[in-house]
């Protein structure tokens, strides 16, 4: 495969990896606060719905940075055949 090739797909894997590992650890991170809220009655139910609110968003936030990252790799690829630009390997 050519060399741009091969770090374009390097670029999109690393932002995916990347968006993956960050979401892990925001969510442990934030976990930590609602786990002590939902201990105490009086804050339960709502550190619950809090809890609930924040995984929905940042999940979603997460989802709009993979699908971004796949629609850049797409027109980073139709870019480049379209500069004529080959893969050496086109099982790719």
């Amino acid at each position: 495969m050519s060399q741009i090739y091969s770090l374009k797909d390097i670029v999109h894997q690393a932002v995916e990896e990347g968006a993956n590992t960050v979401e892990d650890v925001h969510r442990r991170v934030a976990a930590l606060p609602f786990d002590q809220l939902e201990r105490i009655a009086a804050f339960e139910g709502l550190a619950r719905r809090a809890r609930g609110l924040h995984d929905q968003i940042s999940s979603t936030v997460y989802d709009t940075v993979r699908a971004v990252n796949a629609r850049v790799d797409e027109l980073a690829e139709d870019a480049l055949n379209r500069a004529g630009i080959a893969r050496d390997d086109q099982d790719a």
